[in-house]
């Protein structure tokens, strides 16, 4: 028999349902298990199937047009647009917390396939710079639940070999904190030595969770979402 495989899961905002890509389509099956059901498909590779917090869109990345751009399926009717044009690679980050905003990583305005973090109104319009430093690598954000902070990961240049054990200069990349409204005042949040990413916020908005190798592999940390605290 074939053996498929099943990856980049996203649960729903009631917890009832979880979208997944398999064989370059977008699937949902129920949370409680059952029978798997077709939501995207197509020749592209379409893939990171995020809903919008309220439940009636899903946005993903999608190869139909080029290098990656991200889509938004309408659930109710099945209706797809596109929101991003660019010529890079754009990789889905996450919804704000009004599903008004997309947020995404792009190579397409760095060099040498570095990233930078970009916004994108969910209907569609153009990109705002929200993390552009040149020659940084910035990606992975992850917008705090009142939707007024941003927490990134920056610096480090393998932020596509994140799967790869042993690590160097190179490869280290720590977290930050930014402003989404106003001046971004950035403020690190760890130390640089590890490759640090992945960002989730708490609930209340107080902590962040994430993954680390700090200690020769890969485990999930947590710490305030603040420059000082403890990391656990």
């Amino acid at each position: 028999a074939p053996a498929f495989a099943f990856a980049e899961p996203g649960i729903a905002p009631d917890g009832r349902e979880i979208a997944f890509s398999s064989g370059g389509d977008i699937w949902s099956v129920p949370a409680s298990g059952g029978e798997a059901r077709l939501l995207v498909a197509g020749a592209a590779t379409d893939r990171r199937p995020m809903y919008s917090p309220n439940g009636r869109e899903l946005a993903f990345v999608s190869t139909r047009t080029g290098g990656g751009d991200i889509y938004v399926l309408t659930l109710t009717t099945g209706n797809v647009r596109r929101v991003t044009w660019d010529d890079g690679l754009e990789q889905l980050d996450g919804w704000s917390p009004d599903a008004q905003w997309l947020y995404f990583s792009s190579t397409g305005h760095d060099i040498a396939s570095m990233n930078d973090v970009f916004r994108v109104p969910a209907a569609g319009g153009t990109p705002m710079p929200m993390a552009g430093e040149r020659y940084v690598n910035e990606f992975g954000a992850a917008v705090s639940p009142d939707g007024h902070r941003l927490a990134i990961v920056a610096h480090g240049i393998a932020s596509n070999q994140w799967w790869r054990k042993g690590s160097s200069h190179l490869d280290q990349w720590e977290l930050w904190l930014m402003n989404v409204d106003g001046p971004p005042a950035f403020a690190r949040l760890t130390a640089p030595g590890a490759r640090e990413e992945w960002p989730m916020w708490s609930g209340d908005g107080r902590s962040l969770y994430y993954v680390s190798d700090r200690g020769g592999v890969e485990n999930i940390w947590t710490r305030p979402a603040a420059p000082s605290g403890a990391d656990r």
